[in-house]
């Protein structure tokens, strides 16, 4: 915030993009100062998911995991010689019976704790700063106590989520309505957007109310699958939505934000606000 233009900023590069990355730098045990780098092999690597891959995209995705990977092997070797309190080091350590991690089990969890910890909470705090600027008045009244801040995060995580679709193999035949089966293999499709905003679950789903009592979004999924980064992307929310709207407080839009046209992210192109 510190480093915000003075009059107008958009808040998706100089806020959003750079809180998650550098705590999970931080978590991890790597420089902060590595974390553009770590950003451009992460979205080089999840360009595979996207509609209309080429093979140069899938050459460019190999590229950035093997440097990814390069790069993270080093921070093992030094971190197997001199542990510290990093999560790196952590899970050098952990044990299950006696049985470790592997390095390859290792690189890839750590590679697995970026991908998934940053795109995600990019868009979900433009979201929610977009969400809460169009409810006007002073901001503040949404951050008063922990208990209102943590129920504001939660209503900015079902109005309007970063990941709106996800989709899932059935291993068994299930009926989910009336008439209609799943059978084994099929693919489904969760629409997560959808169910933050069903009618038959939300009073009002289409009106912003952290206070709300129904609340029970799957913007971190359920179940086994249920987002295991949700207890960081809360914590991040909660207090960088708060120090946001508490140091600066007048923020206004200075033009009215566009969805990105992308695959299962649901986020803004630009979110730029006049302060």
């Amino acid at each position: 915030i510190d480093r915000f233009e003075p009059d107008q900023v958009d808040l998706l590069p100089a806020f959003a993009s750079p809180l998650p990355i550098t705590i999970i730098a931080e978590m991890l045990g790597v420089p902060v100062e590595m974390g553009p780098q770590l950003l451009d092999w992460s979205h080089q690597m999840v360009a595979m998911y996207m509609h209309g891959r080429t093979r140069e995209t899938e050459e460019t995705a190999n590229r950035a995991a093997r440097d990814f990977s390069d790069f993270l092997r080093g921070y093992v070797a030094e971190r197997r010689q001199n542990p510290g309190d990093d999560l790196l080091s952590l899970l050098i350590s952990a044990q299950d019976d006696g049985q470790k991690l592997s390095e390859d089990e290792l690189v890839s969890s750590a590679v697995l704790l970026l991908n998934a910890g940053h795109e995600a909470t990019v868009h979900q705090t433009g979201n929610a700063v977009h969400a809460i600027l169009a409810q006007g008045d002073d901001p503040r009244r949404f951050f008063t106590s922990p208990q209102t801040t943590a129920a504001t995060v939660e209503e900015c995580l079902r109005f309007d989520a970063p990941l709106h679709m996800f989709t899932r193999y059935a291993y068994e035949e299930i009926e989910v309505g009336p008439g209609v089966v799943v059978r084994p293999g099929e693919t489904i499709g969760l629409l997560l957007g959808m169910a933050n905003h069903d009618p038959a679950a939300f009073a009002e789903p289409f009106a912003f109310r952290p206070d709300r009592a129904d609340q029970k979004n799957v913007s971190f999924g359920a179940g086994i699958h249920f987002c295991i980064g949700a207890p960081l992307a809360r914590l991040e929310l909660q207090v960088s939505l708060e120090t946001l709207f508490d140091r600066l407080p007048r923020l206004y839009l200075a033009e009215q934000p566009r969805f990105r046209d992308t695959y299962h992210f649901h986020g803004l192109e630009s979110l730029a606000v006049r302060i």
